[in-house]
C-alpha cells in the first residue's frame, strides 16, 4: 500500500480533515447535520473546488474504509426481529412501494430524460431509498416511534435496507466489464452474492459468537476492539475476493453482529473509527459534487428536490392506501420518508466509481439525495399538519379525529389538562384521582393510551402541540394545563398561542433543560419544571443520606440550591392583565 501512497497524499489527508473539522464546527453552529458540513468540505477543497486535493485514487481508499464502516453500523441497526414483527408492514407496503416507486423513477428517467440503462437503474434505485438512520432518529427524538403509521414507516425502511442489499450486488454488474450479457452477468453476481450471504450468515450464526466469547475471556478492550476491526475488515476483503462491493460484506456482517449480546459494545468501540472515516466518505463524496455545474443548472437541482419529495409522498401514500390505511396515516407515511438515503448516497457513489454513472449525472444525482437530506427533518418534524393540510386540501376527512374527540366528556369543568402520559404523567394522574381532581390526559403514543383506559383514566390521542386538541380539552374552563413539549421552538409557540388567544389558566411546562426557563415564563408559561434539575437534587440528596449525613444537614444544602434556580421554587404565578394571579380553586 505504501508505494501507492505519494508524499503529497498526507498533506492533502490533513487538508480534508481541517477542512471538515472547521465546516462541522460552522454547521452546528447553524445547528445543521455534520454529514452536510463533510459535504460541504469535500466540495469546498475538492477538485471542483479550490483544487487543494486531487489525488482521487488514495482518498477514495479511505473513503471506501468510511463507506463500510457506514454499511457496518447500518447492518448493526437492522432488526430481524422487527423484520418478522413488521412482516406485513415489510414485505406488503415495503415491496409495494419499493416497486411503485422504482417504476416512476425509472420510467421518467428512462422514456423522460433518455438516459443509458444502468445509470437510469442505480439512480431510480438511489432514489427510491429513504434514511433508515435519518428517520429513526427523529421519530425518537419526537417521540413518535411507537405510531402506527411510524411503524409502518419503519417496516417499509426495513424492506429498503434490504433492496439496498442487493443494489450493493447488482451495481457491479451494470459495469459490464466482462464482455458478457447483461442478464448473464446479473445473474452470475446474484449467484456469487446467494453465496457469500450463506457464507457469512454462517460465520455470524455459529462462529463469530464463539469468537467474541473467548475474546471476552481475555478481558482486554484492546483486543477486542482489534477483533472487531479483523472482522469488518475481512468480511470486506472476502466481498472483494468474490467481485462484489466491500460495502456489502460489511452490512451482512454488522446485521448478523445486530442479534448477538455483544452488540452494544461493538458498537461504541468501532465509534471512533466510524466517525472518522465516514466523514472522509461524505467529504470524497462532496468532493464529486460540481458545484460549478450545480451553480448553471440549480435550477434543475431545486426542481430534482421537489419533484423527488412531492413524487416519493404521493407514491407510498398511494401505497399505503392499496394497503387499506386511511388517508391520513397514508399521507403521513408518505411526508415521513420522502427524501433519499445514505444508502442513494453509497450506490450513486459506486456507480460514478464503476463508471456506470456519467459525471455530470453523479453530481446532479448527489445534490438532489442532499437537498432532500437538508429538508427531510423538517418534513418528519410538522408530518401530521401538513398530512392534515393535503387530505383537508384532497377533501378527504381526517379518520379517527371526530371519534377520538368524543372521548371528552361535553361538560367537563374544572379540570386539569395533563399532556403526556408517559411515566411521569401517570403518577401526576394517580394523585389526581386520589384527591377526586378531574382531568383528561393526550398522549401520541398508542399503547399509553391502552394502558391509561385499562387503567380507567381519560386518556385520548394526541399532543398538546395542536392548539385546536387543547381548545376541544376546554381550556377555557380548565383550572390547570400541565404541558410537555418535543422542542423549546414548539413550546414557545403553543404557549404564545394560548395567551393571545385570552386563556388565562395557569400553564406548568416540564423540560428537561433548566436553560429554556427564561425564554418559557416569557412566552407565558407559569412554572418551568425542569426535570434534570430536580431530579439530580433528589439523587445528591439520597447519596448524601447513603453516606451518613443526617436530613438536618443535607437539606439545608438542597434548599440553599434550589434558591440559585428560582424556575423550580414555588412562587405564585405572575400577575395577569387584570390584577388576578390564577390562583387554585
Amino acid at each position: 500500500m505504501a508505494e501507492h501512497l505519494y508524499p503529497g497524499f498526507f498533506s492533502e489527508l490533513l487538508v480534508l480533515l481541517l477542512a471538515s473539522l472547521a465546516s462541522v464546527l460552522l454547521f452546528q453552529r447553524l445547528r445543521l447535520p455534520d454529514i452536510l458540513a463533510y459535504l460541504f468540505a469535500g466540495g469546498l477543497v475538492g477538485p471542483f473546488g479550490f483544487g487543494m486535493v486531487t489525488n482521487g485514487a488514495n482518498i477514495h481508499f479511505l473513503s471506501e474504509l468510511g463507506l463500510v464502516f457506514l454499511m457496518f453500523e447500518l447492518g448493526l441497526e437492522f432488526s430481524l426481529r422487527q423484520l418478522l414483527h413488521l412482516s406485513r408492514a415489510v414485505f406488503g407496503l415495503g415491496s409495494l412501494q419499493m416497486l411503485l416507486t422504482l417504476s416512476v423513477f425509472a420510467s421518467a428517467l428512462f422514456f423522460g430524460l433518455d438516459w443509458p440503462l444502468g445509470a437510469t437503474l442505480v439512480v431510480a434505485g438511489s432514489l427510491a431509498l429513504s434514511s433508515t438512520a435519518l428517520v429513526v432518529r427523529e421519530l425518537r427524538s419526537l417521540k413518535l416511534i411507537n405510531r402506527h403509521h411510524a411503524q409502518l414507516a419503519v417496516g417499509v425502511l426495513i424492506f429498503q435496507d434490504l433492496a439496498a442489499l442487493l443494489g450493493l450486488i447488482l451495481v457491479p454488474a451494470l459495469a459490464g466489464n466482462s464482455g458478457r450479457a447483461l442478464h448473464e452477468q446479473l445473474l452470475h453476481v446474484v449467484e456469487k452474492g446467494g453465496i457469500l450471504v450463506v457464507i457469512l450468515t454462517g460465520a455470524g450464526k455459529w462462529l463469530l459468537p464463539t469468537i467474541f466469547h473467548e475474546v471476552a475471556r481475555s478481558r482486554s478492550d484492546e483486543i477486542f476492539v482489534l477483533t472487531v476491526l479483523v472482522i469488518i475488515l475481512l468480511s470486506a476483503w472476502l466481498t472483494q475476493t468474490f467481485g462484489l462491493s466491500m460495502a456489502l460484506g460489511a452490512f451482512l456482517t454488522g446485521v448478523m453482529l445486530g442479534e448477538c449480546e455483544f452488540r452494544h459494545q461493538v458498537e461504541a468501540d468501532i465509534r471512533p473509527f466510524k466517525d472518522i472515516l465516514m466523514g472522509v466518505f461524505f467529504a470524497s463524496v462532496g468532493m464529486q459534487i460540481d458545484f460549478g455545474l450545480l451553480v448553471q443548472e440549480g435550477r434543475i437541482v431545486l426542481f430534482g428536490i421537489v419533484l423527488l419529495i412531492l413524487a416519493k409522498s404521493v407514491v407510498i401514500a398511494l401505497a399505503a392506501r392499496l394497503m387499506g390505511e386511511s388517508a391520513t396515516t397514508a399521507s403521513k407515511t408518505g411526508i415521513i420518508l420522502a427524501q433519499a438515503s445514505e444508502f442513494g448516497l453509497a450506490l450513486i457513489t459506486l456507480g460514478a466509481q464503476l463508471h456506470v454513472l456519467a459525471q455530470r449525472i453523479a453530481s446532479l444525482s448527489l445534490a438532489i439525495v442532499v437537498g432532500s437530506l437538508i429538508l427531510a427533518p423538517w418534513l418528519i418534524r410538522y408530518n401530521f399538519e401538513i398530512s392534515q393540510w393535503l387530505c383537508r386540501l384532497a377533501g378527504q376527512k381526517v379518520s379517527g379525529r371526530d371519534r377520538e374527540m368524543s372521548r371528552i366528556p361535553p361538560n367537563l369543568s374544572d379540570h386539569i389538562i395533563l399532556a403526556g402520559y408517559g411515566r411521569v404523567g401517570q403518577m401526576i394522574a394517580k394523585f389526581l384521582k386520589n384527591n377526586g381532581i378531574p382531568f383528561i390526559a393526550l398522549d401520541p403514543d398508542g399503547n399509553r393510551i391502552k394502558e391509561g383506559r385499562a387503567a380507567g383514566d381519560p386518556v385520548i390521542y394526541g399532543s398538546c402541540a395542536r392548539i385546536d386538541l387543547l381548545r376541544r380539552c376546554h381550556m377555557e374552563r380548565a383550572r390547570l394545563a400541565i404541558l410537555t413539549f418535543k422542542s423549546l421552538s414548539e413550546a414557545r409557540r403553543i404557549i404564545t398561542q394560548i395567551r393571545r388567544q385570552g386563556y388565562t389558566l395557569p400553564i406548568v411546562v416540564r423540560t428537561q433543560n433548566e436553560a429554556d426557563y427564561a425564554e418559557l415564563i416569557a412566552a407565558g408559561a407559569d412554572y418551568v419544571i425542569p426535570e434534570m434539575l430536580e431530579s439530580s437534587l433528589v439523587i445528591a440528596a439520597k447519596v448524601l443520606s447513603l453516606l451518613g449525613y443526617s436530613k438536618t444537614v443535607v437539606q439545608p444544602q438542597i434548599d440553599a440550591e434550589r434558591a440559585l434556580h428560582p424556575q423550580i421554587k414555588e412562587t405564585a404565578a405572575p400577575e395577569r392583565e387584570d390584577g388576578s394571579r390564577s390562583p387554585p380553586r
